[in-house]
């Protein structure tokens, strides 16, 4: 109270607001977690996203008019009365029902979508009224009956994740936002801070002002602001720190694993990197180049398994192991310093590193007829544009490290695509406002570096369906049949005569405590997956075992000249042409590398 004029001052010694009477949760780490019940938003739960009704899938194609059944939710028998509905309102709001739907005015499209009151209204509502209700208000209704077991399969074709209708994807609880940090001229809540790109935020957070004498947030702040740098180092400054990894393509992810390690500035420590250039464009490599200079010079040592060419130049020591693959491989070629490659005879690697051998470039390119029409783009950085991509060649699609190569393809391109197939991943899906050429393509496919399987029990063989072939061939010779054998018996995944100790994986895992797993090989089988019984029966001298240690060339060798069957070799000439001539054919798909899986989805795909 001031005691001159009497005028009160409301004051407390808690996280209450005097003034408006309001209790502010404590600032505890968990509230500014989305992974914590405190700091989650509760309708989310901190994932950002909510399951709803997507338009987009309700109104695929906005080219067709509104006569034209646009509300691709309106076909057949269910929907039919609110297509005349619909129809019946237009003529009473004098719209054009034959004009494209995307070349209405904006007003008319709202009419459409959100019913005579507009987004804000309440469908409820005017669905009580008969009125119009709009594609929205049709949704809504089907909601509340969705006890019904049709209803939810109909509803199931038109839902994905869209942002929260309460924090606007940012993922914090309101009691989160009442802390802002004073940033420039203004303040900001975590999710602002989080939604800049991460060169912006480095200089942000440098700007903070700090408590004289406090040491513990001066330190923070440091690490902070060193880790932002790294970031920043690698290439990945565009990015922002509520970008889902989901969206980041695989060098993007190898980058930022990489500032992990860079982060915890260790010395006298093996770095081992594999391939920490894929997917960066040649612009960016003297940054890598860089950071990889400076950790050696802290006194580590950096292991990198490498193909490129600057990164190869640019190491002290070579080690280069071949000559060729597989069987032909696995020999020391040449280790001594980089300058002295060139004198290894027998090195592929030298020879394409100082002239001996190149690959040619093509003497004509193939010309293309046909367009595939993207108009709009609009994800991430790229923001309304238009694309022309021409179908029937080989078309490559390039530019500088995190320009929107991956958002084109896989986000615009490839999840709109399979949206309107009605079997995509809508998580991730790019914006545009229309694609033109369909018609001149039958299927999409992608082949990413996503792993083949995680489980142990996938092979070459039996990825490509060459085993069921290889089983039925054993199942039905003379030999299993007098045993009473059927081809299910030949399968390592079945109980009938896959080894019981092992169950079939010809190794056991023996589970550390505080080290990494041992796998040992199965002490029964001897590694064979089979009981002996299974192993008796032959095959032109061989059984079923000799058959998966095959590789795939000698696997061809083989077949070619015993059974003549082309099930068999079709599909291991395909891997041959895409160089995995050297893979076993009972070897483990989880165990391959980026490239090898990409190749043996590539032969799937051909067949």
């Amino acid at each position: 109270i001031d005691a001159d004029t009497g005028e009160e001052y409301p004051y407390s010694n808690g996280w209450h607001c005097a003034y408006c009477d309001i209790d502010i949760r404590p600032p505890t780490p968990g509230l500014f977690s989305f992974n914590n019940p405190l700091g989650a938003c509760p309708e989310c739960r901190g994932f950002g996203r909510v399951v709803g009704i997507d338009l987009d899938r309700a109104l695929p194609n906005k080219r067709l008019s509104i006569s034209g059944d646009v509300v691709k939710a309106f076909h057949g028998s269910v929907a039919q009365e609110s297509q005349r509905d619909l129809l019946r309102a237009c003529a009473r709001k004098d719209i054009d029902i034959h004009c494209p739907f995307e070349e209405l005015p904006k007003a008319d499209q709202d009419f459409v979508i959100y019913g005579e009151d507009g987004p804000k209204g309440d469908p409820a509502g005017l669905w009580e009224n008969k009125r119009w209700y709009g594609v929205k208000g049709f949704f809504h209704w089907l909601e509340t009956r969705t006890y019904k077991m049709h209803v939810r399969v109909f509803l199931s074709r038109y839902r994905s994740y869209n942002p929260c209708p309460r924090c606007h994807g940012g993922r914090y609880q309101p009691e989160t936002l009442n802390y802002r940090l004073a940033v420039y001229d203004t303040t900001k809540t975590l999710p602002d801070l989080m939604g800049m790109p991460v060169t912006d935020l480095a200089d942000a957070i440098e700007t903070v002002a700090l408590a004289e004498g406090d040491s513990s947030a001066s330190l923070l702040k440091t690490q902070i602001v060193s880790r932002l740098r790294y970031l920043d180092q690698v290439g990945l400054g565009y990015l922002s720190l509520a970008r889902p990894t989901r969206s980041l393509s695989g060098g993007e992810i190898e980058r930022v694993n990489l500032t992990t390690c860079l982060g915890a500035s260790l010395v006298n420590t093996l770095f081992v990197m594999d391939e920490p250039s894929v997917g960066l464009h040649p612009r960016d490599v003297h940054r890598l180049l860089d950071i990889m200079r400076g950790l050696r010079d802290k006194g580590n040592t950096l292991l990198i398994v490498e193909h490129e060419e600057a990164i190869i130049r640019a190491a002290d020591h070579i080690v280069d192991i071949g000559p060729g693959r597989g069987a032909n491989g696995g020999n020391l070629v040449y280790s001594g310093p980089t300058d002295n490659l060139i004198s290894a005879k027998d090195s592929l690697t030298a020879k394409y590193l100082y002239g001996g051998a190149k690959i040619d470039i093509p003497e004509t390119r193939r010309k293309p007829k046909r367009f595939l029409k993207i108009r709009g783009a609009t994800q991430h950085n790229i923001r309304n544009q238009n694309f022309k991509i021409p179908l029937g060649v080989f078309c490559c699609i390039t530019g500088v490290s995190g320009s929107g190569k991956s958002t084109l393809v896989n986000d615009i391109l490839y999840r709109n695509l399979t949206r309107e197939g009605n079997s995509g991943d809508p998580e991730s899906k790019g914006e545009c406002a229309g694609i033109q050429g369909l018609e001149h393509i039958e299927d999409i496919l992608l082949v990413d570096q996503s792993p083949l399987s995680r489980t142990p029990r996938s092979t070459p063989a039996v990825y490509l369906g060459v085993f069921d072939v290889i089983r039925e061939m054993f199942g039905m010779s003379p030999a299993a049949l007098a045993e009473g054998m059927s081809p299910s018996t030949f399968s390592f995944n079945s109980s009938n005569g896959r080894c019981e100790r092992c169950s079939g994986l010809g190794y056991e895992k023996i589970e550390m405590q505080f080290l990494s797993d041992l796998y040992l090989k199965c002490p029964e089988c001897e590694g064979k997956r089979y009981q002996p019984r299974v192993l008796k029966i032959q095959v032109h001298g061989k059984n079923i075992h000799d058959i998966l240690e095959m590789t795939v060339a000698e696997g061809i060798e083989f077949f070619a000249k015993k059974e003549k069957n082309k099930e068999i070799t079709g599909p291991l000439r395909l891997l041959q042409d895409v160089g995995l001539d050297y893979l076993r054919l009972g070897q483990p798909v989880h165990v391959l590398s980026g490239g090898e899986s990409q190749r043996l989805k590539l032969a799937r795909h051909l067949l």
